[in-house]
């Protein structure tokens, strides 16, 4: 007897929970006729469906009288991922990111003057070295340490800076304290950072903090690309809006996890 036959099956939610799952894959709002078709039944059954989906708060009809998904629908995907502790689900939302851009993707916490890898979704091998979790890099070169220090607070900044040795690694790297002070001045202005071959020749990258509820940086991800494949205005026009939207999914996740938050400064929770 298959699992739809047997007696504990109910049809009816799996009708309900296959209607949003049409819903959510379409790319716009759909009608009742065209659930319909896709789910091959009545539409009949599909307005009970959308009309008890609605009361629980999970569908709306738009102006045309057309379904789509409301934000409650969002929440249960928090949760169920943010169920998965801080680690988990930031390296969840790293590999949706690496899978739609096609690119590594990484995730670094402030350590001093220096970031520190946590999570990392690696698909193409750029650096001449490799970087595992637990690698550090100066937070001077880098998209993520620029993204980070920009969103602390002003004596935080000093304080980084002041045990900095600002030096030039490849011919972009900033060395002034007072250019790097202005880069940071654009990153929040910009809300990224970019690392334009400033720690690696034939490396770019585009950068986003990950702020907690009083605006200051948790942490940041990034896309790490080849300068190859991509210069640095498509990097800011094509990528950044997508870490810039990947970093408020991975805040708003965090807000379902009742105040566990990334690895703080000065701590290892595991070896990285």
């Amino acid at each position: 007897m298959s699992v739809q036959h047997s007696k504990y099956f109910l049809q009816s939610l799996a009708k309900g929970l296959r209607v949003l799952q049409i819903i959510a894959k379409s790319p716009h709002s759909i009608g009742i006729s065209e659930l319909a078709k896709k789910l091959k039944t009545s539409n009949t059954t599909i307005t009970r469906c959308c009309y008890t989906l609605a009361n629980l708060g999970y569908v709306t009809k738009d102006s045309q009288k057309r379904w789509r998904l409301t934000p409650k629908v969002l929440a249960l995907g928090y949760a169920a991922v943010s169920s998965l502790g801080w680690r988990q689900t930031a390296q969840h939302y790293l590999e949706l990111l690496s899978e739609e851009t096609g690119e590594t993707t990484n995730l670094s916490v402030l350590e001093g003057g220096e970031i520190i890898y946590v999570c990392r979704v690696n698909t193409k091998r750029i650096l001449t070295y490799d970087i595992r979790l637990g690698t550090t890099l100066p937070v001077y070169c880098t998209s993520m340490g620029k993204a980070l220090l920009a969103f602390r607070p002003a004596e935080k900044i000093e304080s980084v800076l002041d045990s900095l040795d600002f030096v030039a690694l490849t011919h972009n790297t900033i060395i002034s304290r007072d250019d790097f002070l202005k880069e940071l001045k654009t990153v929040r202005e910009k809300g990224f950072a970019v690392n334009d071959e400033e720690l690696s020749v034939g490396l770019r990258s585009v950068a986003a903090p990950i702020l907690d509820a009083e605006g200051w940086s948790m942490a940041a991800l990034n896309i790490a690309v080849s300068t190859t494949r991509m210069s640095r205005e498509q990097l800011e026009v094509d990528l950044a809006p997508l870490v810039m939207r990947t970093a408020r999914e991975v805040e708003s996740a965090m807000s379902f996890l009742g105040g566990e938050s990334f690895i703080e400064e000065g701590t290892n929770e595991q070896g990285v």
